[in-house]
């Protein structure tokens, strides 16, 4: 593979991402609130992606560390991760799928994906 076609870190984590959000069922807005910005700044975005030490970087990662750990949690049973994902959670006192559109929110369900994947 030559230089020209290695794939950038903005790309690889712009496709992680997108992976991570049509495999949890997250809308467009969704994913627009999650990482902070409008519809079209990432529809603009898609192919060449947010460069990973960016804000919108950063939040595309602590996503897709959501995404691994519910993944480890369930053993990648889908129809788990996407109810997990959209139903009240007493420990967070919140549903997921809106909490994570805040970054507070988002980092404290890692937190919590976290110390849930230690017990297992």
């Amino acid at each position: 593979m030559n230089l020209a076609t290695q794939a950038k870190p903005a790309q690889v984590l712009m496709k992680a991402f997108s992976n991570a959000c049509e495999h949890l069922k997250v809308s467009n807005t969704e994913k627009c609130a999650i990482i902070g910005v409008n519809p079209s700044t990432l529809s603009r975005n898609q192919q060449k992606g947010f460069a990973p030490q960016s804000k919108t970087g950063e939040l595309q990662l602590q996503f897709i560390r959501l995404y691994r750990s519910l993944y480890a949690i369930s053993g990648g049973d889908s129809a788990f991760m996407q109810h997990w994902f959209r139903s009240n959670n007493k420990a967070l006192n919140a549903i997921p799928s809106h909490y994570v559109c805040s970054i507070v929110g988002l980092i404290n369900t890692n937190e919590y994906l976290d110390a849930m994947r230690g017990k297992i």
